[in-house]
């Protein structure tokens, strides 16, 4: 069973940086919606994680009351936050830095032509690569929204020839 912090009701993971407990209790107290990047938590280097990443921060119920990530206002639940694993987070609004990891990266990222398309069974044709480190790390119909997805996790991508 994982040891826990407890701060203000909520129990965060004993292994979280003091200063991403801050920000999110007073994310959550405020209700600050937020964007949190996920990596890891030794060398800092961004997991690029693009589902489950941006909401307002609130708390499970129970004896053990972890943070939880909520997609809107509206919403009455979300996922729970991997507290432990959390290398940034930025405000939704005008992606102003909030905490990032000291040693805080995300790679080398290319926005090229995929050398082949692929066409997918719905009929979309995916024509242009994001590579990570010299992996292929997404695929994209145009290099507007290959730019758009980039744009969304915050970290810059130069467009190779």
């Amino acid at each position: 069973m994982p040891e826990y912090n407890v701060v203000n009701g909520t129990s965060y993971h004993v292994e979280t940086p003091a200063a991403v407990i801050e920000v999110l209790e007073r994310s959550r107290q405020n209700r600050t919606r937020i964007h949190v990047s996920y990596g890891d938590a030794t060398t800092g280097r961004d997991w690029l994680e693009e589902w489950d990443i941006t909401g307002f921060v609130g708390r499970s119920m129970g004896p053990i009351r972890v943070p939880l990530l909520i997609a809107n206002r509206r919403s009455i639940g979300g996922g729970a936050i991997l507290d432990h694993c959390v290398v940034r987070i930025r405000s939704s609004v005008g992606g102003r830095v909030l905490y990032q990891h000291p040693a805080y990266h995300f790679g080398s990222l290319n926005i090229r032509p995929k050398a082949e398309p692929v066409t997918l069974s719905d009929g979309r044709t995916l024509k242009i690569d994001v590579i990570r480190d010299g992996q292929l790390h997404a695929a994209f119909e145009t290099v507007e929204k290959a730019r758009h997805w980039v744009r969304k996790l915050g970290v810059v991508a130069p467009i190779s020839a």
